[in-house]
């Protein structure tokens, strides 16, 4: 008798999984999007994040520089500059998108993986071959004005 009742039990389940479609197990559509503009956790800068091909990207298009940055020029050249690229869904985990991320200070290109947190926040770490051995740090959608030369006006 019970096992007449969990075959039916297990009959019913998949039945019922194979009536949901595809995509909405993928990814639901209350799951926000990677995809906008934000700003960095010391609020220095702007990223566009957005599709390339079939990844996504992302450039950095605003700047908070200090006068002194702003007089001497340098950081300007960084306008636009994508410094995300090749993010790809990750196997097994579909709300997180693994790539790369340039730092244009020291040159270097890092792994990374971003998402977007509970509370509508982005989460990038970056690191160095192993996950483990990496920061993360947490951008908030911006909703500013980005002005000439790539100046953050909030």
């Amino acid at each position: 008798m019970y096992k007449h009742a969990f075959s039916s039990f297990i009959t019913a389940l998949l039945l019922a999984w194979g009536s949901i479609p595809s995509h909405a197990y993928a990814q639901s559509a209350s799951t926000p999007t990677i995809t906008g503009q934000w700003i960095t956790e010391d609020g220095k800068g702007v990223f566009d994040i957005h599709t390339c091909g079939d990844k996504m990207c992302g450039n950095l298009v605003g700047l908070n520089l200090t006068q002194d940055e702003e007089a001497s020029g340098r950081r300007k050249t960084e306008c636009n500059l994508q410094m995300l690229k090749g993010f790809h869904p990750m196997e097994g985990r579909h709300d997180h998108w693994k790539g790369h991320i340039f730092d244009p200070q020291s040159k270097n290109t890092y792994d990374a993986i971003i998402w977007v947190a509970e509370d509508g926040s982005l989460k990038l770490h970056g690191f160095l071959g192993l996950e483990l051995f990496g920061r993360t740090d947490t951008w908030q959608p911006f909703h500013g004005h980005i002005g000439n030369n790539c100046r953050i006006n909030s």
